[in-house]
Formats: C-alpha cells, sequence, structure tokens
C-alpha cells in the first residue's frame, strides 16, 4: 500500500482503481482521478516538503482533508459550503444533505 500523495488515502498499486501518473521518472498513486488532476496541475507543490499548509476542511462523507482554497468538488446547502475530496462524495451529499447532516449531529 502506498499514499495519495495529494489527499493521503492509502491506495493499492496494483488494484484496477488506482490512478497513476509518471512524474519526472517516478509513479505516484492516487485514490481517484481528481486527486490525480490536482497533482498533474502542479506536481512540485506536492512534492515540496515545505509546501505551505492552506485552510482545511474535512470532507462530510468520507473525512479526507480538503484544501478550502482549490477543492476538488464543493455543495452549498442552506448558505453553507461543503468540500468533498470526490465526485462520488459530493453525489452521496447532495442526494440527501439534510439526512447526512442528521446523522453527523446525532451522538454516537
Amino acid at each position: 500500500m502506498v499514499k495519495d500523495i495529494v489527499c493521503g488515502m492509502g491506495v493499492e498499486e496494483d488494484d484496477p482503481e488506482t490512478f497513476s501518473k509518471t512524474h519526472k521518472g517516478t509513479v505516484y498513486y492516487f485514490c481517484s482521478p481528481e486527486c490525480m488532476l490536482m497533482f498533474a496541475e502542479d506536481p512540485d507543490d506536492y512534492l515540496n516538503p515545505k509546501r505551505k499548509k492552506t485552510a482545511m476542511a474535512k470532507d462530510p462523507i468520507c473525512g479526507m482533508d480538503v484544501d478550502k482554497i482549490n477543492p476538488p468538488f464543493t455543495s452549498i446547502f442552506k448558505g453553507v459550503t461543503y468540500y468533498f475530496c470526490s465526485n462520488p462524495c459530493k453525489r452521496e451529499f447532495d442526494r440527501e444533505p439534510e439526512k447526512f447532516l442528521r446523522k453527523k449531529k446525532d451522538p454516537e
């Protein structure tokens, strides 16, 4: 298992659902096409260990950290912006946001 350099999710290199991109002779693996495209736009930004941290939000579906300045996907519900790591997470939220937000507020 390797770590997606964009979102930090663990991915299997040989999984057919894993995406990859070669940059300067090194292969990088991604959990989604969105993460791969974000990396492809500015690889050095993700490879620089002194990368400036930006404002982050939690994807309300999967819990991944999402860059609020350059999020792959967002939805606005009742005036609040929600940030998503991928289109499947956004679609799940958009189907029934109230149901999801109600679950989030319920104590476990």
